[in-house]
């Protein structure tokens, strides 16, 4: 069955079940990013030695491991779990980046951070 485009309804754009489907509509900013940070990440796999690709592996498990136990620590300040997140980031960005021994001196901050005591206001 063909596809047939009619400007009165998106209903009548159909894909190749026959079954109707909405028009394409443009990713927010947030989706936009995730989407190319997905593709950065299939290129990076398949040209990376698997070596590489391994350290990455692991310094990933170890951030993910590490910042979800710093966040479920009971009574953690909000300045501070805000920093815990803001530092998380930034090591995630220089995996992204293949920055691998970036991440792991981010990894080690995010903990040193997660760990001082919250200052008082004055």
């Amino acid at each position: 069955m063909p596809v047939r485009l009619d400007c009165w309804s998106w209903r009548s754009v159909r894909n190749s079940a026959g079954h109707a489907r909405a028009p394409p509509v443009e990713a927010r900013p947030d989706e936009a990013d995730r989407q190319t940070r997905d593709y950065a990440k299939d290129l990076r796999h398949a040209a990376l030695p698997v070596h590489v690709r391994d350290a990455m592996g692991r310094i990933e498990l170890s951030l993910e491991v590490r910042f979800l136990a710093l966040c479920r620590q009971p009574g953690l300040d909000c300045r501070i779990r805000q920093d815990v997140y803001y530092v998380a980031e930034r090591a995630a960005m220089a995996l992204d980046l293949g920055h691998l021994e970036a991440a792991e001196r981010e990894i080690q901050r995010m903990e040193q951070v997660g760990s001082m005591e919250p200052r008082e206001n004055r």
